[in-house]
């Protein structure tokens, strides 16, 4: 047994991010901001049957004897395009259900939840697929659940530049976040096919709010290629890679998979 499998996980967190193309994970102590360990498990994405996308991350768990140790404080995040913020003011818990449906297609079976974002004065609804939650919740049974967009929501809040965005790239969809100052501008999603369609409306976006690319600073996260970030430097003179500051990894590939895990999922 590796020593690092002996660590107490009652003094550590576990970060799993579930996309439709596999899984990520960090454990992390939460007393020295130190990563202990961090994995990544590909899968192929079977269609849209959320049954079938459960095994395969059940099949991660069965591979993975330290995502079968119990952790006190575990967070999930699962990429997901069907998320909206309303203000916490118009905010009724019984009705985020409706809500959501007003936007995307919710399944019987799916976990609506809701996460409330203070420093915007907002709340986020999402939508999660239960079969997913239950498999994880079997072997962590103190896991809280996220739409991917949540966290990387309060990372680019703290960035003090004053025009600033954040481009979340997954296999299907891109999370697109924009902000002047305090002031949160856009916070949607798109599904897309290519990279090149995740140029289109980072692009669309930024003109109908009527900002110029050269004087914003793009962060961005995901599973984006060297030829990517290589692209979106012709465009933009400030491209950052989201991560962590206390945490950083030896590489930009790296920093994209695993720096998001650092993110809070909530204001405290």
């Amino acid at each position: 047994m590796s020593a690092i499998s002996k660590i107490p996980q009652a003094h550590h967190r576990l970060s799993i991010h579930i996309g439709v193309n596999g899984l990520s994970f960090v454990v992390e102590d939460t007393q020295t901001r130190e990563c202990l360990l961090w994995r990544n498990y590909s899968f192929t994405f079977p269609g849209n049957d959320y049954n079938d996308w459960a095994k395969e991350v059940g099949n991660v768990f069965r591979q993975e004897d330290y995502l079968q140790k119990r952790f006190s404080l575990c967070n999930v995040m699962i990429d997901t395009h069907r998320h909206t913020l309303i203000p916490s003011s118009l905010f009724k818990p019984e009705q985020a259900v409706e809500v959501l449906k007003q936007l995307y297609d919710v399944a019987y079976l799916d976990e609506v939840n809701y996460s409330e974002i203070s420093t915007l004065e907002a709340t986020c609804i999402y939508a999660l697929p239960a079969p997913v939650n239950a498999t994880v919740f079997k072997y962590q049974h103190k896991a809280r659940f996220y739409a991917s967009v949540i966290p990387l929501l309060h990372f680019i809040m703290e960035r003090k530049e004053f025009s600033r965005a954040l481009l979340h790239y997954a296999h299907a969809h891109i999370d697109l976040v924009l902000m002047q100052g305090e002031k949160l501008l856009l916070c949607n999603s798109y599904a897309i096919d290519r990279f090149s369609t995740a140029l289109y409306f980072l692009f669309f976006v930024l003109k109908q709010w009527q900002l110029n690319p050269r004087s914003l600073s793009l962060y961005v996260s995901g599973p984006l290629k060297p030829v990517h970030t290589k692209q979106l430097c012709t465009f933009f003179p400030s491209v950052t890679v989201a991560t962590s500051e206390t945490g950083l990894f030896p590489t930009e590939a790296l920093n994209l998979q695993y720096g998001p895990h650092f993110f809070p999922v909530c204001a405290s």
